[in-house]
């Protein structure tokens, strides 16, 4: 689920009309000041406004990263899971193997996928 950075509804509206009034002719420090926004916000807004004046809002975009620097490889997590689905063995045995065949990932890693993709099962001991 992609959650936008606020939750105002009216915030979407302020944008557009902050950038009709710099279309107008208004300086950008000035609807800056009319509106309580830094001037650089103004100016990314008036980049992201469509130029259709039917156009009554524009969007707000979410915070949310489109990839984490230190992500895994889709390959490890591939390997992983395919690992799991061909020895039926647990997270640090199937670490072993992963190193064996030269794929280097750590043992927190290999839980983390496992769990991500419900390949664990419940243990007899916890309770």
């Amino acid at each position: 689920m992609n959650m936008a950075y606020t939750n105002n509804p009216e915030r979407p509206h302020v944008r557009m009309e902050a950038v009709k009034l710099v279309r107008s002719g208004w300086s950008v420090r000035k609807v800056a000041w009319h509106f309580g926004f830094t001037h650089s916000a103004i100016v990314k807004w008036v980049k992201r406004a469509p130029y259709d004046r039917r156009a009554r809002i524009i969007p707000t975009a979410s915070s949310r990263p489109h990839r984490h620097p230190h992500e895994l490889a889709p390959e490890i997590v591939e390997a992983v899971i395919a690992y799991r689905k061909k020895y039926h063995r647990g997270a640090e045995v199937l670490r072993e193997l992963l190193r064996r065949d030269g794929i280097l990932v750590s043992l927190s890693s290999v839980k983390r996928i496992l769990e991500r993709n419900e390949l664990t099962y419940p243990s007899k001991w916890k309770k």
